[in-house]
């Protein structure tokens, strides 16, 4: 779909003004005139536009991105530094655009806020589809960097691999946070699973509890060719004091007790 449309200076007013007060009654001649000239033209773009601006400037709409915003306020003042002084009325006086004066009153009033937003077009036409989606949650592996760079006392321990089959050759490590019970697991080589016969599970032992009863830290698949992989943990109670990290190999769904018969990986605190 061509943008060059928006290099007409006058197609382009014509579109802003049909998207805010409509057209006068000789306009959309002329709108469909030059629109002519353009065939691959997405002239909604500037309605599209001129609506996700005037949301944005709602009280009661959703904020635009921080960082969306900043590259919008300085391609405005680019425009406003650059683009030349256009004397609306005058544009406005011929025959067959001939306004009514409250028209260009009401032009003149808000020449600078929709001229604005013509020059942001094509600017906006990049992100306008970023803006018309929600934004893409961060992954596991995005959200353990973030708990590593802005958690103070965070528990991070080396994962050993044990000599049952699947962990040949696994390596990786387990960060804990205690005071918001998040972590994470990061593996490389661990085994694959058929996830119809067995599923990974995770056990914290906590040094408040009992040993025969670690905490549940939830259920995990590794699909064949994944490489180094990160999985969330999802503790099913408090940890007060977590002394051990232990990967098991149970039946699909996970059990509620671990007979331990297949111990994968385990990760505690360094031996000095």
């Amino acid at each position: 779909m061509s943008t060059a449309f928006l290099a007409d200076e006058a197609l382009v007013d014509l579109l802003i003004q049909q998207a805010t007060t409509g057209l006068e009654p000789a306009e959309p001649g002329e709108l469909a005139r030059r629109l002519a000239l353009y065939p691959d033209a997405d002239p909604g773009a500037i309605e599209r536009v001129v609506a996700t601006l005037t949301l944005a400037a709602r009280p009661d709409g959703e904020a635009l991105p921080r960082t969306l915003k900043d590259r919008l306020m300085e391609q405005g003042a680019t425009w406003r530094a650059t683009a030349p002084i256009v004397d609306l009325t005058a544009r406005r006086s011929g025959a067959q655009r001939g306004p009514s004066t409250s028209r260009v009153r009401w032009r003149t009033s808000q020449a600078g806020w929709w001229a604005a937003a013509a020059a942001l077009v094509l600017a906006v036409a990049g992100w306008y589809p970023r803006l018309a989606m929600p934004p893409r949650p961060p992954d596991a592996r995005e959200l353990r960097a973030q708990l590593i760079a802005t958690t103070p006392g965070l528990i991070r321990w080396e994962f050993a691999a044990t000599a049952d089959p699947a962990a040949h050759g696994a390596s990786g490590d387990v960060v804990w946070d205690p005071l918001s019970q998040r972590g994470y697991m990061r593996f490389a080589g661990l085994g694959p699973n058929d996830a119809r016969r067995s599923q990974y599970q995770l056990w914290i032992f906590d040094a408040e509890r009992d040993d025969r009863f670690p905490v549940d830290g939830g259920v995990f698949d590794i699909p064949v060719g994944t490489g180094d992989v990160v999985i969330p943990i999802a503790a099913r109670i408090r940890v007060g004091k977590p002394v051990l990290f232990a990967v098991t190999v149970e039946r699909p769904g996970g059990v509620v007790v671990s007979g331990r018969e297949r111990v994968a990986v385990l990760a505690r605190p360094t031996q000095t």
